[in-house]
């Protein structure tokens, strides 16, 4: 059996080139992947948050849709509510209904189809997307986009020639 390691032997290891070239690398990598991935990123979340307003106009329309149906269907069966219907839209009343104006001062409203089904309608909300973390929305910075670039291929560059200088081989 083989004698373990003393841990002492490790830190030469540890505080090497080799060691510094590998983290050099890795943090370069890293750095270069976060400043080309973010965009496609931020181009994805706002899509996701315009496709979640367009369903949510969209179940608007789906609700109205479905109460103009249910109003026609409604309507062409009952003759007094055609009739409302008409006195409503076009001040047409019937000769033996008589009107009492209780607030003569209130302004004229829109009594049309589309709304009086407005009020049925029910709100919508539209789903939130989360933001981008903190530590990619800081990449989106202006200028601190092409100095991370800069960085991660000098970090890179770094890191390539120390692995060609202190090759053990």
């Amino acid at each position: 059996m083989r004698p373990r390691t003393p841990t002492i032997l490790w830190i030469p290891f540890l505080f090497s080139i080799g060691t510094f070239s590998w983290a050099l690398l890795i943090a370069g990598l890293t750095l270069l992947s976060l400043v080309i991935i973010t965009p496609p990123l931020a181009d994805l979340r706002a899509a996701e948050a315009q496709r979640n307003d367009l369903q949510g106009t969209l179940d608007l329309c789906d609700q109205q849709l479905t109460l103009q149906k249910e109003f026609v269907i409604a309507a062409t069966q009952d003759k007094l509510q055609m009739e409302r219907l008409a006195s409503l839209q076009l001040n047409l009343n019937r000769p033996n209904q008589q009107i009492l104006a209780l607030e003569p001062t209130t302004p004229p409203r829109d009594r049309s189809i589309d709304s009086l089904l407005a009020h049925s309608l029910v709100a919508v909300h539209p789903a939130p997307v989360k933001p981008l973390p903190w530590y990619l929305q800081a990449t989106q910075a202006p200028g601190l986009r092409p100095l991370l670039v800069m960085l991660s291929c000098a970090a890179l560059a770094l890191s390539f020639f120390l692995g060609i200088k202190y090759d053990r081989s």
